[in-house]
């Protein structure tokens, strides 16, 4: 089961790394991670047994999912308030790329957990 996970999670990862690797850096944001670790973190609170119990996982997953698209309203919300402050084409751009970050690190940290609850089911 360990060799498994740790070759599937090494190929998701892989993969996904080899689909970025050209402008990894406009991929790092800790804001982002942070709503999305915390969100899955309070999410896998509410679950019963051990830490790495399927109840906590899959409740982390979700979570982080739920934190992630909570990130991207709240980006939005920054967002439209500084409308009038700045020519809108210096900064619309990379603000916009940040707020969709939350969401796509939501869905990653859920598909890593979802392998990992998929591969103790086995």
């Amino acid at each position: 089961m360990f060799i498994k996970l740790l070759t599937a999670l090494t190929l998701f990862l892989l993969v996904n790394y080899m689909a970025v690797a050209d402008s990894f850096s406009q991929f790092l944001d800790t804001a982002s991670l942070a709503i999305v670790l915390g969100g899955a973190f309070a999410f896998a609170i509410c679950g019963q047994g051990g830490w790495l119990a399927r109840s906590r996982l899959s409740n982390a997953a979700e979570g982080a999912i739920i934190a992630g698209w909570l990130g991207a309203l709240y980006g939005s919300v920054f967002i439209l308030g500084n409308i009038g402050e700045t020519p809108i084409n210096e900064w619309i751009g990379p603000a916009c790329a940040v707020m969709m970050l939350t969401i796509l690190y939501g869905y990653l940290v859920s598909a890593l957990l979802r392998m990992i609850i998929m591969a103790r089911e086995v």
